[in-house]
């Protein structure tokens, strides 16, 4: 760890020595129907030559900036797929003009030509912008063969769980959201929806860490925004990829994107298919006490799984612009995956002397299937060109799985003679429907400003039904006792307002959201309900400094809430072997946290991070037993505190023009706080990790590779200690 930390403190330093005074050049780019040119390409070339100097990429606004540049006399040069390429007149950066702050450009669609002029640019696996982390997926050798979740799980701060979902900087909360627009799923059905999608869809994605108002306040570690592929070329394009990845299993894909674009319609589509082997072992140690607190039985358990998955995607879609200020589409997706997943389970039961009581053989059969459909209505003017617009989206979508578990388990003496055996059967149906609309309004101030203004409704109903049966005599048998349906609602109304302000070396962005929610639960087996109505206020704001040429500073603050999900509120038992299951708990309290950030960026490309984050009634899952039955079950609670802090940075490195590649690493240290089971939990842990992605090129012909690598140290999360994982 020690030989990590001096190689990235020295890098750091070696770039801060080496810091050069120089200028600053910052823009806007739009297309010709009025759209941001986020996939637009920015070079700056020196006058004398036409070389290369510095590039840029474009915000999701079209906002691009470059700083520390040297002294002397340049060419802007802007490039953008379809479109025609635009060649600034020579300008000066010096003493006299050490800012540049261009006109707003609007590129041109490409005319037809005999000839072809073709760049071509890679972008970095893990790319860090201002407000986000973007990990470029499309391209990617790394992404080649594998689904979302792997990627994920390369990515920086992100950890997966199988059943808890996904967590960012050892923190859990984190908004999943497709394109802008957030899921309904969590925990083992977003791991299962994530990993059912192919990495070849997927154009980029971006980790969000602290979102203005105009998001969405759930999500209390972040955001992560999964953007789908995108074609801006004129007519009739398209790819094909196949893949294959192989770990201890094959994982082959295959996926096609086609598009069609001509004057006034975009019509657009892709299917993917996935069929991926993943595995999946652990190993669990339990000791269990009589009153007096002395040991009476241990447990050790070993299991294996083996999963097998089909998944099928497909996404496709009409825009139309009546005029070019003006774009109406309509989107749909479907996504169908079947699951199959043999367990096996292997439990050895010894007295406190190490003597062996009985051992017992679990197998486990899984057939799952998911049915899921989306359907997107959106509606984008733009009133003029100094950024004036109004956006709606409006969406529904249905979400429907079903799974037939089998256990069988059998029982064997200290000699290892079997005993008994017994049979347990579920069936389990479960169906998500979504339902919101979403207006959102910009408008332009005097001096740089903007207003941003807008309102959402959403509905979430969820209904899951699980069946128990025991097989007695070779006859399936229900069993009541287990079985149970759960329904439940979530209704969020939202309106949010941003104000954005920006001087010549300070920007300021401050916003508010209030949200509404009003959530109701019935357990139908036991007639059990429960309700909640609130209204809560989530601020948030951004100040951002820039000092010199070189540094730039940022603090921001915002309010975040993390509500618990239908898994976990729903009462029903999930069992995992004889000894364990999984339960809801539906009385858990929403999670609010304040979170704060102060980073310093160098050159526009060297970023540091420090962050702290304070939460109350995080939810987090707990064990407990029955030291009688020596069952073991899981459930989520409410602890009182969570508190975090983050050391974070980001170095892009260049050894050479054939390798280059981005090192990520981050310092925190986690504190959970509660009374717990009659006593008092204090679990605080300090950790790190980085990741390495790194770009080869080999030889002139297009060839390249990639290297990748990730590390995790122990650290604390809820009532447990992680192991580190790499």
């Amino acid at each position: 760890m020690k030989k990590w930390i001096s190689i990235v403190l020295g890098l750091w330093l070696v770039t801060c020595v080496n810091a050069q005074v120089g200028g600053q050049l910052s823009g806007r780019v739009l297309l010709d129907d009025g759209k941001p040119g986020e996939q637009a390409t920015i070079s700056l070339l020196r006058q004398t030559d036409a070389s290369l100097v510095k590039t840029a990429l474009p915000d999701h606004t079209g906002f691009f900036e470059i700083s520390g540049i040297p002294y002397g006399r340049y060419l802007l040069r802007i490039t953008h797929s379809g479109y025609t390429a635009y060649t600034s007149t020579v300008f000066t950066i010096g003493d006299t003009l050490r800012i540049q702050q261009w006109p707003t450009i609007s590129l041109q669609p490409a005319a037809a030509s005999l000839g072809e002029v073709k760049v071509e640019a890679r972008k970095p696996f893990i790319e860090r912008k201002f407000d986000k982390l973007v990990v470029n997926v499309e391209g990617s050798i790394a992404a080649a063969g594998g689904n979302v979740l792997e990627v994920l799980e390369r990515s920086p701060g992100v950890m997966v769980n199988a059943e808890s979902g996904i967590n960012l900087k050892g923190k859990q909360g984190v908004l999943v959201m497709f394109d802008g627009k957030p899921t309904p799923l969590s925990g083992a059905d977003l791991v299962n929806y994530l990993r059912a999608i192919p990495s070849s869809s997927i154009q980029s994605i971006e980790i969000i860490t602290q979102p203005s108002a105009r998001y969405d306040a759930a999500g209390n570690a972040g955001i992560i925004n999964i953007k789908f592929k995108k074609d801006q070329r004129q007519g009739f394009n398209g790819n094909l990829t196949i893949g294959t990845g192989q770990g201890r299993y094959f994982k082959p894909s295959a996926g096609t994107n086609l598009n069609y674009r001509k004057k006034k319609w975009n019509i657009f589509g892709n299917y993917a298919v996935a069929a991926p082997v993943t595995f999946t072992r652990f190993f669990i140690n339990r000791k269990f006490f009589n009153p007096q607190r002395e040991v009476t039985a241990v447990f050790d358990q070993t299991s294996f799984i083996k999963q097998r998955f089909n998944n099928h995607n497909a996404k496709w879609g009409i825009d139309f612009s009546p005029s070019k200020k003006t774009i109406i589409g309509v989107m749909f997706n479907a996504s169908l995956s079947n699951n199959d997943r043999d367990g096996n389970t292997r439990s050895i039961v010894t007295r406190p002397d190490g003597s062996l009581q009985y051992t017992t053989a679990t197998n486990t059969r899984l057939n799952g299937r998911n049915r899921n459909a989306f359907a997107n209505f959106n509606f984008r003017h733009t009133f003029d060109s100094t950024g004036r617009e109004l956006t709606m989206d409006a969406d529904i979508g249905r979400y429907r799985s079903a799974a037939f578990q089998q256990f069988v388990n059998n029982y064997f003496d200290a000699g290892g003679l079997p005993t008994t055996s017994d049979r347990l059967k579920t069936d389990q149906l479960g169906t998500i429907t979504l339902k919101s609309v979403k207006l959102d309004y910009v408008h332009p101030l005097p001096r740089r400003g903007r207003l941003e203004a807008g309102a959402k409704s959403s509905v979430v109903n969820t209904n899951s039904d699980v069946k128990f049966f025991n097989t007695i005599g070779g006859v399936d048998v229900p069993d009541r006792g287990q079985s149970n349906q759960f329904i439940y609602t979530e209704n969020v109304n939202a309106a949010y307002v941003n104000i954005a302000r920006e001087w010549k070396k300070i920007n300021v962005q401050a916003g508010l959201r209030m949200e509404h929610t009003l959530t109701r639960g019935h357990q139908v087996t036991t007639g059990e309900r429960f309700s909640r109505n609130y209204v809560l206020l989530f601020p948030s704001f951004v100040v951002n400094r820039q000092v010199g040429t070189h540094h730039s500073f940022s603090l921001g603050y915002s309010r975040r809430i993390d509500r618990p999900s239908y898994r976990q509120l729903n009462p029903f038992k999930i069992f995992v072997d004889p000894y364990t299951y999984v339960v809801g708990e539906p009385a858990l309290k929403p999670v609010l946290t304040h979170a704060f950030e102060l980073s310093h960026t160098l050159n526009n490309t060297y970023i540091t991070s420090l962050s702290y984050t304070r939460s109350r009634d995080v939810i987090t899952d707990v064990f407990a037993q029955d030291d009688i039955t020596k069952v073991s079950y899981q459930i989520p609670a409410n602890l009182q505190d969570f508190d975090q802090w983050n050391l974070g940075i980001t170095i892009p490195v260049s050894v050479q023009k054939w390798l280059s590649g981005t090192i990520s690493s981050s310092v925190y240290w986690n504190k959970y706080t509660s009374p717990l089971q009659g006593g008092n939990l204090v679990n605080d842990y300090a950790s790190w990790d980085m990741n390495l992605n790194s770009s080869i090129v080999i030889g002139k012909k297009g060839w390249s590779a990639e290297l990748t690598g990730f590390y995790q140290a122990r650290n604390a999360w809820g009532l447990f200690i992680i192991n580190n994982l790499a």
